[in-house]
Order: C-alpha cells, then structure tokens, then sequence
C-alpha cells in the first residue's frame, strides 16, 4: 500500500514539473509573437509612381526600395470622413484605391513600412478618379409596370457590391420598400403585392463606402394578377415525349405546395434519357400568365445549383389537347423504344435559363442561395397568348447529366374566363 502511494505521489511531482515546462515554454513563445524588430532604421519611400485611374478610383503602380525587411507599402486616404487604406506586399509593384464617390483630384498617402514598424516619408500622389460606379449604374436603371407591381433592371459592369434603395410615395412622406444588396452584372428585381392602382415610387444606388447616385421618381401603375389556384391543376395522360416519373415522384409534386421537403419533388425515371424530354399538366383554368417561380429540389443543401436541378428548359401552352397531338412524336435515335416530343399544337411561351446572381461559375455565393430559396422568378413575355395545357421540354441540368427533377412550381397572371 505504501509503495502505491508513493508511486503516485511521484507521478503528480513529474505532472507538476511537466506542466511547469509547458507553461515557460509557452510564456517564451509568447513573447516571439509578431515580427521580431530589426533594427530603428525608416525605409525609402516607394518611387517611379504612376498612375491608371478607373472608375471610382485608381491603380497606383511604383517601385517599392530594396530594404531587406520591406514589410508592405500601404496608401491613406480619406473618403466620407473615415481614413481609408490599401497595401500592396513586398513582392507586388501596384495597389488599387477606390470608393471614391465624385468625380475630381483626390490626394494618396504613399508611404514603405518595414517589419520594425519604421515608416518612410509619405510621398503625396495625385488622383482624378473617372464617373463613380454608383453613378454610372444609376444611368443604367430601368423601371417597368409590371403584374402587381413594378420591375427594376440596372447595368453594374464593374461589378461592384452596391444597394438599390427602393421607396414610395405615402402621402407626403417616403417610406422605404426595399433594399436590394447585389454585385450582379445584369441586376433584377421586382417589388410585388400592390392593387393595379397608381403608385409613385423613388430609387437611389448606394455603395459600401457610403456613396450615393441621385434619386429617381416614377409613377406605376401595377398590373392586375392572382397566383393561380394549384388546387385546380391536374396530371394528363402522359404524351408521347413525356418523361415517366421515378417511383412515386410524380408530376403532381410539383404543384403540392411544398417544397424543401424530402419526398416532395418531382423526379424523372433515369431511363431513358430526360433530356430533350418534357412533361406536361392541366392548369385547370385559363389564364394570362405573369411571372412564374421554379423551386429547385433543396431537401440538402449541397443539391443548390447542382444534381439534377433543372438550369435551361422551354415553356410551352395551349388552350387544349387534341389527339393529333397524343399521335405526334419521333423515334429517339438514342432509344428507339422511346419518343421524343414535337409541339405541334404548343406555343413556346418563353426559353428559359435558370438565374443565378454570381454568374455560370461553379461558386455558389450566399446570393446565389437567398436568390434561388426564394424560387427562380422569371416574367413571361407580355406579348405571351393565354392558355391552359403546360408542357415543359427539359433541355439541360446543372451537372450535364440526363436525369432532371423539380420540387414545385407557382404561376401567377390574370384568369380568362
């Protein structure tokens, strides 16, 4: 018994001491945290300093010294009031400068910094920065009646991070709407839910950096439109082309009203082939329509803008379903056991590419995800005829593969009795 205790009598002596050591080596490390000064010695200033200016801003190349401990050259500035800098390594001769929200001379601190924090003297650089992106958007914005409210479109080529400021009219007051935050080249949105009664709305682009285009005015006059009732629509007896669904994902998903929900989509059989394939169902009522929103299958999250989410298919409509158009369709060269479908009968409303705010990249940005959650929007042409009878020809999905799938679909415009 003696001898155990004094075993472990010995092993909390050595944790003890072990413990010590960690701690000391840790309280040295500590103090080599950072940069280890040098020496008291300021570099040179950067020289051979020229000047590209851009929009906004400009690109400032130069030459840095040749100090061995050239840490970085960094540029001060000023805009709206706040200090701001941009830095360029040792190992780059150019920075950009940018945020600049007027057209005129602005002036840039230059200055080297080395790795004991010595600074050089700051060499004053002159800059006449070209039309601001906020303004040069601004020129760009368009704004539409649209069905139960308006659409806006805007130009943003350079690809900044900007804010659309929406308002309207409430008796003699400006009540904000919405803000829309995007850094797509070709900007979209719509404001929705207004009575087909004039209304005035006013616009203003806003940047990161607190800069501001001018305001634009406008009278709407909303055009009149209903979702259309789901709870009318119905599956036909599948035509020649159709795609046959997989087990119990069948058509009739994707007007269930539920999306996001695993079980709740609508999934093509895997053979055959689904691409250049449709389907095709009975909206139950005629109608004008207006805008539509597709709902990719999002049950998991890695599927955003992936497997097999539809990303470019056509729209058809007609008023009815003839039996000229059961007895229509051609072999598949691919598999001659199955059809391929032709539209005599249809009218292609629209050719549809699946939206996605950052561009054909294989990224997905937190924009690309809040855009595509709240379901693909797309306007029908306004010069599109009403109908009654979809059929929907699937042409490509996000991953280039032949199966294709959909989780719900909405329509809204104006019934035609």
């Amino acid at each position: 018994m003696k001898k155990i205790i004094q075993k472990s009598m010995l092993k909390a002596r050595l944790s003890m001491v072990l413990l010590s050591l960690i701690c000391m080596a840790g309280c040295g490390l500590d103090e080599k945290l950072g940069l280890t000064p040098m020496d008291s010695v300021a570099p040179n200033p950067p020289t051979n300093i020229s000047v590209e200016n851009i929009n906004g801003g400009a690109i400032i190349s130069f030459t840095a010294p040749a100090d061995e401990d050239l840490l970085c050259v960094v540029a001060s500035y000023m805009i709206n009031g706040k200090i701001r800098t941009s830095k360029a390594s040792p190992y780059i001769n150019k920075l950009t400068v940018d945020g600049f929200g007027t057209e005129e001379e602005f002036y840039i601190s230059l200055k080297s910094v080395d790795k004991s924090k010595n600074e050089s003297q700051a060499v004053q650089v002159a800059i006449h920065p070209l039309r601001p992106p906020v303004k040069q958007i601004f020129e760009t914005l368009e704004v539409l009646n649209s069905f139960g409210g308006i659409k806006i479109s805007w130009k943003n080529i350079t690809g900044n991070n900007i804010i659309v400021e929406v308002s309207k009219k409430d008796k003699d007051e400006w009540v904000s709407v919405e803000n829309f935050y995007s850094n797509s080249v070709d900007g979209q949105a719509s404001i929705r839910g207004y009575a087909p009664e004039p209304i005035n709305f006013r616009f203003r682009i806003r940047d990161r950096w607190d800069n501001y285009s001018e305001y634009m005015e406008t009278n709407n006059l909303p055009l009149a439109e209903v979702q259309l009732d789901k709870a009318k629509f119905k599956q036909v007896t599948a035509m020649p082309g159709d795609i046959p669904p997989l087990g119990s994902y069948v058509v009739s998903k994707i007007w269930d009203g539920k999306w996001g929900v695993s079980g709740t989509f609508w999934h093509g059989a895997s053979n055959p082939n689904n691409m250049g394939r449709a389907i095709t169902f009975d909206l139950g009522q005629k109608a004008k329509i207006s805008r539509f929103k597709q709902y990719q299958r999002l049950d998991n999250a890695i599927w955003i803008y992936g497997h097999n989410n539809l990303k470019h298919y056509k729209i058809y409509g007609s008023d009815s379903i003839t039996s000229e158009m059961y007895s229509s369709g051609y072999i598949d060269p691919d598999n001659i056991e199955f059809k391929l479908p032709t539209f005599e009968g249809w009218t292609e409303i629209m050719d549809v590419w699946c939206h996605k705010p950052s561009g054909d990249s294989g990224v997905v940005t937190n924009e690309d995800k809040e855009y595509i959650l709240a379901g693909d929007e797309h306007e029908v042409p306004i010069e599109a005829p009403p109908f009654r009878y979809v059929r929907i020809l699937i042409l490509e999905n996000w991953t280039g593969g032949n199966i294709a799938q959909m989780d719900e679909i909405t329509f809204w415009g104006q019934i035609i009795n």
